[in-house]
């Protein structure tokens, strides 16, 4: 755990300060300042958890429970600071409570699989894992530790069943995008797709999950395809650059430098002002040259035109 926190100030800068200072000042005046706004103390707690103070994460997830009643979400968030904070039986009540309350409650199944585990109860973790995904077969981090537990059998074709299984639940997109990684690491570029296509679909065309897609796509090479799916669901509207900047690279990867850059023009215009800067750092980095040949050709505007019609390693952009 690092020595130092990073939190936003009250001037929206970005700054580093130790933990003990970090504990001792900002805790409690943060704290007092979000003590009756359920949103803001909500997003506070949360990163308390996170940074591991889960004594004064738990001050923060009791007074949600004041401010919000004992609904799912705050029982939820209860049992996890808890479990932060090394109080697994206080963990367990909670969710127990929250699962009598809410009979299919996919998180609250998930946290009580992850205290059975640390508790050496492995088949009976894995059996309420497996539940919390049928409840809610979204959720990342259940997600992870079923993938990992077939995995580390090498039940790696059990699992592409299961996730086939879990995909067939209604508004169920996480198995398809897992099978699509899966199978793309396998080589089955075919099936990959299909998956990929499907999560696409199933989330509402979300821009997470196609930034995702194009990611995963662009890190292992398939670049075409990758221009496929851009050209198809990517939209110069899109809150962030990320997605536009995988179909930049990908067009530029198969030299077609033009309408990287249209497609880029086009992002730079209609994207929200903070990220302006960012497509602009992006453009920076081109070869003057093919920036020059675009501005003088009007090849890139067509490109851009039609861009708009058809709407973990280095440059590939995730979700984060």
């Amino acid at each position: 755990m690092s020595d130092f926190i990073e939190f936003t100030n009250e001037h929206g800068q970005c700054v580093q300060i130790a933990r003990e200072e970090y504990e001792k000042k900002i805790i409690p005046q943060n704290l007092e300042l979000y003590w009756d706004n359920p949103e803001m103390l909500r997003q506070f707690a949360m990163e308390l958890v996170r940074d591991g103070f889960g004594l004064q994460g738990g001050k923060a997830a009791d007074r949600l429970l004041e401010l919000y009643g004992r609904i799912e979400p705050a029982l939820n968030f209860r049992a996890v600071a808890h479990m932060q904070a090394g109080e697994l039986d206080e963990a367990k009540k909670v969710l127990i409570e929250c699962i009598e309350k809410y009979p299919e409650s996919g998180a609250a199944f998930t946290n009580i699989a992850k205290i059975l585990a640390y508790e050496g109860e492995g088949n009976k973790a894995f059996e309420a894992l497996q539940q919390g995904l049928v409840y809610d077969p979204n959720q990342e981090s259940a997600m992870d530790l079923y993938v990992h537990s077939f995995l580390e059998l090498e039940q790696r074709e059990l699992l592409l069943e299961r996730l086939k299984e879990l995909g067939e639940i209604e508004g169920a997109w996480r198995p398809h995008m897992v099978l699509g990684r899966l199978t793309l690491e396998d080589g089955n570029l075919l099936v990959a797709l299909q998956a990929y296509r499907e999560a696409i679909k199933k989330a509402g065309e979300s821009e997470e999950v196609i930034m995702n897609v194009t990611g995963e796509l662009g890190q292992a090479g398939y670049v075409y395809q990758l221009i496929q799916i851009a050209e198809q669901y990517w939209k110069p509207t899109f809150a962030h650059p990320f997605t536009g900047f995988n179909y930049a690279n990908a067009l530029l990867a198969t030299e077609q430098g033009e309408k990287a850059i249209a497609v880029l023009c086009e992002m730079k215009e209609s994207i929200a002002e903070p990220y302006k800067h960012t497509v602009e750092q992006f453009m920076e980095r081109l070869p003057q040259e093919l920036l020059a040949k675009a501005a003088s050709q009007p090849q890139a505007e067509q490109a851009a035109e039609e861009t708009n019609s058809n709407q973990k390693k280095s440059r590939w952009k995730f979700w984060k």
